[in-house]
C-alpha cells in the first residue's frame, strides 16, 4: 500500500545562483517556503553548470547534496532538450520555514531509483513510465487504435516499481497483487492532456507520438520529450511537442507543452475524459474528479479511479467546464510559448482513502504550483 501521501509534490522552484568562486566547502544552497502549505520531498532543481564554474572540483559522477545534520539527499544530474545541465533533489520545508542544504564532491551514496520510464516496442510502440505512486504510458505510432494525445492510467498498490514486471507478465488488466491496469481510454484524452479545440467547441483529440528521446532516468526524476505528427484545427496546420517529467513521491506528472501554429492565439483544453464519475470538485485553475474503474467487469471490485488536472498559475482566463464528456479547464495559449500542466491520478486501493482526501490533494499541489519554494545557492 502507498505509504505517506503528500498533498503537494513536484513543485519546480527557479533557482536563483550567487556562486563564489573559491570555496572549498562546496555550495551552500538555501530552500525557503513562503506559503502557508508545508512541503514534503518536493523537487527543486539548481543550474550544475554554474555550480560546475564556480567549484570545478564537483562533477557530475561525484556530486552529492547534504542536509544541515549532513545526511546525503539523493540527488541526480541531467541535460536538458536545451542544453542545460540540471541538479535536481527533493527538499522537505515546513510552511513558512527555510531549510539549508550543501552541495559538495564526494562519495554519494548509491540510492534507491524511485522513478523510471522506456519505449516498449514489444506492446506497440508504448512509452510507458512510473514513479512510486503511480505508473502509466501513452501510445506509439505502432498502435492503430486509440489514436489519441490522452495517456493511459495504471494503478499500483506498491511503492516497488512494476513496468518491467507488467510488460513481461502480459497479464495488467488484473491484479496480481501490485495493481493493475482497468482505466478505459479509447479515442479520448484519457486521464489528461493540453489538447487544441475548434471554432464548433469539439476537442481535436491529436495522434499518437511520432518520435521519443529520454532525457534521463533517475533516481529523482525521468524525463522524455515526444514529437507528434501535424493536426489540423479549423483548417490550421497545428505542430506539438511535449516533455513528461516524471519526480519520485507525487501523483502528478509535469507536461510541457509546445504548439506551433500560424495564429496568435489557440483554444485550448487541458481535458479528461469522464466514465462514471461519484464525485467532482472544479477550483482554481484545477479538478478534481473520482470515478468507478472503467475498464473492468468488476468495478466494485478493482475500486475507484481518481483523476487531477491543474493548469500553470501562470495562465490567465482559465475556466472549468465539460466538453466532448470530458471535464476541461479551459483557456488560451500562445504558439511557440511553453504552456506547463499537471496530471495526476489515484487508487482508492493505492493510498487514496475517499473522493474528499483527492480533491484535497489536488487542490494543495495547485496551491504549492502557485507558491513555489525559492531557491539560492552561494
Amino acid at each position: 500500500m502507498v505509504k505517506g501521501l503528500f498533498r503537494y509534490a513536484a513543485a519546480i522552484a527557479a533557482a536563483a545562483f550567487i556562486v563564489s568562486c573559491g570555496q572549498s566547502d562546496g555550495v551552500k544552497v538555501t530552500v525557503t517556503n513562503g506559503s502557508e502549505l508545508a512541503r514534503n520531498a518536493e523537487t527543486v532543481e539548481l543550474d550544475f553548470g554554474a555550480i560546475k564554474a564556480g567549484h570545478p572540483e564537483i562533477t557530475a559522477e561525484n556530486v552529492m547534496v547534504t542536509d544541515a545534520a549532513g545526511a546525503q539527499v539523493p540527488s541526480q544530474v541531467y541535460v536538458e532538450s536545451y542544453g542545460q545541465e540540471k541538479l535536481v533533489f527533493q527538499a522537505t520545508v515546513d510552511a513558512g520555514k527555510t531549510v539549508k542544504y550543501k552541495v559538495s564532491a564526494g562519495e554519494p551514496e548509491v540510492y534507491d531509483t524511485l522513478v523510471f520510464s522506456r519505449y516498449v516496442p514489444e506492446r506497440f510502440d508504448d512509452y510507458a513510465y512510473e514513479n512510486n505512486r503511480i505508473a502509466g504510458r501513452v501510445y506509439g505510432p505502432a498502435l492503430e487504435d486509440p489514436r489519441t494525445l490522452g495517456p493511459d492510467i495504471w494503478l499500483k498498490r506498491v511503492e516497488d516499481l512494476v513496468v518491467n514486471k507488467r510488460y513481461i507478465l502480459n497479464d495488467y488488466h488484473h491484479d496480481h497483487g501490485d495493481g493493475l491496469d482497468c482505466y478505459k481510454v479509447a479515442n479520448t484524452l484519457g486521464g489528461g492532456a493540453l489538447a487544441p479545440y475548434d471554432e464548433d467547441g469539439k476537442i481535436v483529440l491529436g495522434d499518437n507520438y511520432e518520435t521519443w528521446n529520454r532525457l534521463c532516468n533517475g533516481p529523482v526524476r525521468t524525463k522524455v520529450e515526444f514529437t507528434y505528427p501535424s493536426f489540423k484545427v479549423d483548417g490550421r496546420q497545428v505542430n506539438l511537442r511535449r516533455e513528461f517529467t516524471i519526480d519520485a513521491n507525487t501523483n502528478f506528472i509535469k507536461v510541457s507543452n509546445w504548439f506551433d501554429a500560424n495564429v496568435d492565439s489557440l483554444p485550448v483544453v487541458l481535458g479528461a475524459v469522464l466514465h462514471d464519475v461519484i464525485a467532482r470538485e472544479d477550483g482554481v485553475n484545477y479538478i478534481a474528479f473520482t470515478e468507478k474503474a472503467s475498464d473492468s467487469l468488476n468495478p466494485e471490485q478493482d475500486g475507484d479511479i481518481s483523476v487531477g488536472l491543474v493548469v500553470d498559475a501562470a495562465e490567465t482566463g482559465v475556466t472549468a467546464d465539460t466538453m466532448d464528456g470530458h471535464a476541461v479547464l479551459k483557456f488560451e495559449c500562445t504558439p511557440g510559448k511553453r504552456v506547463d500542466v499537471w496530471i495526476g491520478s489515484g487508487w482508492s486501493k493505492g493510498g487514496i482513502e475517499s473522493p474528499e482526501a483527492w480533491a484535497a490533494m489536488v487542490k494543495d499541489f495547485a496551491y504549492a504550483q502557485a507558491h513555489p519554494l525559492t531557491v539560492t545557492a552561494e
